[in-house]
């Protein structure tokens, strides 16, 4: 049986599809929301041959507007800490994204398949940065990137399939220069900044 929101949900595609399909123009446009979806998946340092993977908690709430062929939405992250390894030795960097601006991109819907193009994009703080070996926080209260990270999303799917089990699309991004990170900025600038980080999202209901 159905979850109530994949139905709801699937009844919503439906009579979406079906007012496009109307010779005459609704008064309304055809949306589906898209209420406390999940959001999964991790980013690679590619300096670093490391990934953070995203915390569970993690959110997107959004419209798609089918008349409008737009998405829109928020994705909340919860803060949390990921261990890596710099020259052998363990540093846990507690992160926070906080989202730059809202998701934005657009929709089709062509022979029963979605076709989805979106960039979601955050500003990543480093909240703390510490050792088991040196336990206080190297980075001050400030540190972050100096400009949001963007994650390009991609992808075209059969509609019901995409609506049901949601979607997976993978990229790479830039990882921009830190700033107010103390000392300890040109180092993080050296392991972390710089192009193609790999990504992986996924977004489910």
């Amino acid at each position: 049986m159905l979850r109530p929101l994949r139905r709801t949900a699937l009844i919503g595609l439906v009579a979406a599809v079906a007012g496009l399909a109307a010779a005459s123009s609704a008064a309304a446009d055809a949306t589906i929301p898209f209420n406390n979806w999940t959001v999964s998946g991790s980013l690679t340092i590619a300096k670093l041959h490391q990934s953070a993977t995203l915390p569970s908690g993690a959110t997107f709430n959004g419209t798609a507007d089918l008349t409008t062929g737009t998405i829109t939405g928020d994705v909340s992250i919860p803060q949390f800490t990921t261990r890596l390894y710099v020259l052998g030795l363990p540093v846990d960097a507690t992160l926070q994204f906080v989202e730059a601006r809202p998701v934005s991109g657009t929709v089709s819907i062509t022979n029963g398949n979605a076709t989805v193009s979106a960039t979601a994009a955050s500003f990543v703080h480093i909240t703390r940065l510490s050792s088991p070996f040196l336990p206080l926080n190297l980075v001050g209260n400030s540190c972050q990137t100096s400009a949001p990270v963007v994650l390009p999303m991609n992808v075209t799917e059969n509609a019901f399939t995409l609506l049901l089990h949601g979607f997976t699309s993978s990229g790479s991004t830039t990882i921009p220069p830190l700033e107010s990170c103390g000392l300890a900025t040109p180092l993080l600038d050296l392991l972390m900044a710089g192009p193609n980080n790999p990504f992986t999202v996924t977004l489910a209901p």
